[in-house]
């Protein structure tokens, strides 16, 4: 997918007249983006909409006219596009009471390095991003990349079964990818 440009983001004014139809479109896609993996953890599959979105409520959240500061937001998110053979995920650490939370990030760590997907019977490891987890506590957000190689993208199109799991001991879990998620993430590998 290519990068987004400036001159696909909105101005405030326009974004506003446009936010409702617009944050409806979004909601139904990351629906389908979205994956459980477990009680605690949910992948949200990110493309060049999601992340568009993303920038534009950031401005719209911040206020943001100055053009500095809207080319740092498109710099910041534009690693969380997907390239071509690969899928770009954000991984949520969802646990509303904040004493259990506090407790459990602790137990943790590492996490983002223990996701997979399971194509057909090859497991591909997801990386995450740096300096987001420490010796003794991770953060409730992180971002990964799956770096799908060709002869597997040709399996998912001929059919070959497709999981999502966590390896974690503290939080482990395999599951399977539902249909509209699939064809999200296939999408992604041809270059959406």
């Amino acid at each position: 997918m290519k990068p987004i440009d400036r001159s696909e983001i909105l101005d405030l004014v326009q974004y506003e007249k446009r936010r409702k139809d617009i944050r409806a479109e979004l909601m139904a896609l990351k629906d389908r983006r979205r994956l459980h993996l477990n009680p605690i953890l949910t992948l949200l599959f990110e493309n060049r909409r999601t992340i568009w979105y993303q920038i534009q409520e950031m401005m719209r959240a911040e206020r943001m006219v100055e053009e500095e500061a809207i080319l740092g937001e498109i710099e910041t998110y534009s690693p969380l596009v997907p390239g071509r053979e690969e899928w770009k995920a954000t991984l949520y650490i969802e646990i509303p009471d904040l004493d259990r939370l506090k407790e459990t990030l602790p137990r943790l760590v590492g996490v983002e390095n223990s996701v997979y997907a399971r194509i057909g019977n090859t497991v591909v490891r997801a990386a995450g991003e740096g300096g987001r987890s420490r010796e003794d506590y991770t953060s409730t957000v992180h971002y990964l990349t799956f770096e799908i190689p060709p002869g597997l993208v040709e399996a998912l199109e001929a059919g070959a079964p497709l999981r999502l799991g966590v390896g974690h001991p503290e939080a482990q879990a395999e599951v399977d990818v539902p249909t509209a998620l699939r064809e999200e993430l296939l999408s992604d590998l041809r270059g959406g």
